[in-house]
């Protein structure tokens, strides 16, 4: 009889420790404690303090995409040299002179570009058939060419920027392009433009 007994108890026991083994990863209860929501909790929380990155411990501002501390601009603007002019051509009268602003450096995605408003004041620069003059062919590549050449090459610039006729002013060709009509200009000692060259720009 006591044999019997220990056999039945041995059964209950091990259906008993059956039915806590059931209550493994079927049960989802069970599972919401051991491996569920309370193992992705944390790593929620870690991905939600890294996801603004002003909140991310490094000191940075959350708009400063470039990483530099200054909210993503281009830092300090550039100053020109003594004696060097950044010059936008506003309009050309003839082969011997312009009119010109000063062109300002602003920041864009590709660094600081050079340029003026339509509005902005202007001043009559004479250019003489002795001038030196470079055409841009690309980045940090340019052409030595003639007054003619540069006179003919503003001109049609700036009517393709005004929005001219084409067939009063013939499209610039390659290995030229037009890029804003902005120039690097020095003058002689009689304030004409002794040097000219095209900026290229994107």
């Amino acid at each position: 009889m006591t044999s019997t007994r220990r056999v039945l108890s041995a059964i209950a026991l091990l259906a008993a420790l059956s039915g806590i083994a059931a209550c493994g990863p079927e049960d989802p209860d069970a599972q919401g404690t051991t491996g569920g929501s309370g193992a992705t909790a944390s790593p929620s929380g870690a991905a939600s303090k890294t996801s603004d990155p002003a909140e991310a411990g490094d000191g940075a501002p959350a708009d400063d995409v470039d990483g530099d501390g200054k909210g993503g601009d281009c830092g300090t603007p550039p100053t020109l040299p003594a004696g060097l002019l950044k010059l936008k051509v506003q309009l050309m009268r003839d082969s011997g002179g312009f009119e010109g602003a000063e062109a300002k450096p602003h920041c864009t995605p590709n660094d600081w570009i050079y340029g003026a408003e339509p509005t902005d004041p202007t001043k009559h620069y004479v250019l003489p058939r002795n001038v030196k003059a470079y055409l841009a062919l690309g980045p940090g590549q340019s052409k030595q060419v003639d007054h003619e050449q540069l006179a003919l090459h503003i001109d049609r610039c700036h009517a393709q920027e005004i929005g001219a006729p084409t067939e009063d002013y013939p499209k610039v060709e390659a290995p030229y392009g037009c890029y804003g009509n902005v120039y690097e200009v020095t003058l002689n000692a009689k304030g004409e433009v002794a040097t000219m060259k095209e900026i290229w720009s994107v």
